[in-house]
């Protein structure tokens, strides 16, 4: 007669055994990971939570990357107007010279195209990632959207903040419309003399000229003409040093916000570690307490069996 017998002490040690040696597989999971939370059936509300940190930090990121591609075209834009200002003061002086007895005109008028020379070298070379804001070229210049930073909003949802900055105020030459640069539009000026002139330092060939003289000396130059000159370029100089205080603000407000998102890259990332992150210590000692577990419950396992058979053995 055939019978069934149920070995509850057997059935009691396989349970346990089973138990460690899940526990010793999530421990070592956890070992491997390096994470306590490493998909949401581990915690599904710290792991959400994570993932939209660490998809903000990555926002942070780009933002800070693209903040410090806008400050260095804007460090480049100032390097070239500071250059270029230093440039147009020498041009000054040379017209200042030429208001002294006996002064060789023509060669100070060649120092001063030199000059000018050394003016259009500074402007071509003060672009930066395919940006020149000190030469716009045939195109008019205009406002210009830079990223600043990024914020969440009410609705969770992620907003790119950009700073604009205009930068006809910076632009020194146009070949499309002489007007619209510091160096090649008109200067009205009025001298104490009574004279009225029209100067601009200088000629690009833009496609619509300015009407007025270009900044040039020869030995028939009239005291008021030069007179007009250095007011004119005073007053480039003015629209230069206003330039390059709107360059040096945007500069420092850029890097300022760029270095804010990068120690908020940090705090997310600290946060983030603190959700997600196991202590690899205490997974060691976890560890270790599962592998002995799991050895206990063996022989645990073990021993019920052979009891189980040794009973048997009496019925034979």
């Amino acid at each position: 007669m055939a019978g069934v017998s149920y070995n509850g002490s057997a059935a009691g040690a396989l349970a346990l055994l089973t138990g460690s040696t899940q526990a010793l597989e999530d421990q070592q999971r956890v070992m491997a990971t390096g994470k306590k939370v490493d998909q949401a059936s581990d915690n599904a509300a710290y792991w959400s939570i994570s993932k939209a940190m660490k998809s903000t930090g990555m926002s942070m990121t780009a933002a800070a990357d693209a903040s410090e591609l806008g400050a260095s075209t804007a460090d480049a834009a100032s390097l070239g107007m500071n250059k270029a200002t230093e440039l147009v003061q020498d041009i000054q002086t040379k017209l200042i010279m030429a208001k002294a007895k006996g002064a060789d005109k023509s060669a100070l008028n060649t120092e001063i195209a030199q000059l000018k020379e050394q003016l259009g070298t500074v402007m071509k070379s003060a672009g930066f990632s395919g940006q020149n804001w000190l030469s716009s070229g045939p195109a008019k210049p205009g406002t210009t959207s830079l990223v600043a930073s990024i914020s969440t909003n009410k609705d969770g949802v992620t907003v790119v903040n950009g700073l604009d900055f205009d930068t006809s105020k910076v632009n020194l030459a146009s070949t499309g419309n002489a007007a619209d640069g510091l160096l090649t539009k008109d200067y009205a000026v009025t001298v104490k003399g009574g004279g009225s002139y029209n100067y601009h330092l200088l000629d690009v060939g833009s496609a619509t000229p300015a009407g007025g003289s270009e900044i040039a000396l020869t030995n028939a130059t009239s005291d008021d003409e030069i007179n007009g000159m250095i007011s004119a370029v005073g007053g480039m100089l003015n629209n230069m040093w206003a330039g390059a205080s709107e360059l040096g603000s945007m500069s420092g407000h850029l890097q300022g916000t760029s270095a804010v998102m990068q120690r908020l890259q940090d705090t997310l990332d600290i946060a983030t570690g603190r959700l997600v992150d196991a202590n690899m210590s205490k997974v060691a000692a976890n560890m270790a307490a599962a592998k002995a577990a799991a050895q206990f419950s063996t022989m645990g396992l073990n021993i019920a069996n052979q009891q189980g058979g040794n009973s048997f053995g009496l019925f034979r």
